[in-house]
């Protein structure tokens, strides 16, 4: 019997209790003792204990220093689930021999150290949203690219109409999960939603955001804010009038609560439904001549601003959109942007304007110097 408790003591005292530690970007976690290091090539290997267990032995207190150390080109932003309120790279760990006793075989919530990149180069990011939204979204990759953001990658996924919405997507169990197969790969930089006139409540966004940041806690999100229906129902004016007071009270209020919540996450919008305003009033002003209708008439196809009442986008609409998006992402400076949309219209000085007039609390907080 002695023996058999000898045994037994002396593996708990080997097994110990464990602390996982996590690298998000490219840098080191090292450790005051110098017992504790993980490199991120040792992170990198699913296999190696350094960072996947750090086994805390009894009887020994955990007394423990980590420092945060970026690689060349990369910068410590914050650390994850511990020290998240300290500025600083370091993280302190003091617990008595007691408590790694009296936790031994359990395993602490990891320790992460998020490092960003010094120069923005591109974000792994994920799209989804109805029609008013994807199709603005497919020509950010070219985009991207011309403007010199080469690791930008991107999947975009459609849903129709409401079913477009973060709730509707969230409460759809195909459409939740084969969102959920994409964030679950757990490199999602950048994860934008759209927002749908019939569903403005927070819910699925919060919904939604909780769950990429288990999978990411760097993810970055933006909630897309498209023009208003039934452009062709109003006058230019009022149009207008009405973007001006929906964008702010319902995307912002969603924003700034969103903000208090995951406070350490970057949350923005793009506001791309100004340019389907700028055009209507261009047009209104009868100084659009890339395009002969406001409406397209199926009877007489001609380009115009949007494809149906409904406010689908045509070309025009289309390409503006994408000029807005990859300033909100990216911060491109759309004077000096080298593309030339195939228009006698200066799209790029309307996409310069609407980011020169967007309320700059709820641009992309990594845009700020």
């Amino acid at each position: 019997m002695k023996k058999s408790y000898l045994a037994v003591l002396l593996t708990l005292l080997i097994i110990g209790c464990k602390h996982p530690l996590a690298i998000y970007g490219e840098g080191d976690i090292m450790s005051a003792t110098g017992n504790r290091d993980c490199l991120l090539e040792q992170y990198n290997d699913p296999n190696d204990p350094a960072c996947h267990e750090n086994e805390v032995l009894p009887p020994d207190p955990y007394l423990e220093t980590y420092y945060a150390q970026p690689r060349t080109g990369w910068h410590f932003h914050r650390w994850t689930r511990y020290c998240k309120d300290t500025p600083l790279n370091e993280c302190e760990f003091d617990l008595t021999a007691s408590t790694v006793q009296a936790g031994v075989g359990l395993t602490m919530p990891t320790l992460g150290a998020i490092f960003r990149e010094d120069t923005i180069v591109g974000y792994d990011s994920f799209f989804m949203g109805h029609s008013l939204f994807y199709p603005m979204t497919l020509g950010l990759p070219g985009h991207a690219s011309t403007a010199g953001f080469t690791d930008h990658t991107q999947t975009s996924y459609f849903f129709p109409a409401i079913a477009g919405s973060p709730l509707y997507i969230w409460n759809n169990p195909t459409s939740k999960a084969a969102v959920q197969a994409v964030l679950d790969q757990g490199d999602v930089e950048l994860f934008g939603m759209a927002i749908h006139h019939d569903e403005l409540g927070i819910e699925g966004y919060r919904l939604w955001v909780d769950y990429a940041l288990q999978q990411n806690p760097d993810t970055r999100f933006f909630i897309g804010i498209p023009w208003e229906w039934y452009p062709d129902t109003t006058t230019a004016a009022a149009y207008d009038a009405s973007w001006q007071a929906y964008h702010p009270a319902t995307v912002h209020s969603i924003i700034d609560q969103l903000r208090i919540e995951f406070p350490y996450s970057d949350f923005f919008c793009i506001p791309y439904g100004e340019a389907g305003v700028e055009l209507y009033n261009l047009w209104d002003a009868n100084n659009l001549p890339d395009v002969q209708a406001l409406v397209l008439d199926p009877n007489n196809p001609t380009p115009s601003v949007f494809l149906d009442s409904r406010g689908h986008a045509d070309s025009i609409l289309v390409d503006l959109a994408e000029l807005v998006f990859l300033n909100s992402i990216y911060g491109v400076d759309m004077t000096t942007y080298s593309h030339t949309p195939p228009y006698i219209t200066d799209l790029k000085a309307i996409a310069d304007s609407i980011a020169t007039g967007h309320d700059p609390n709820y641009n992309a907080p990594y845009l700020t110097p």
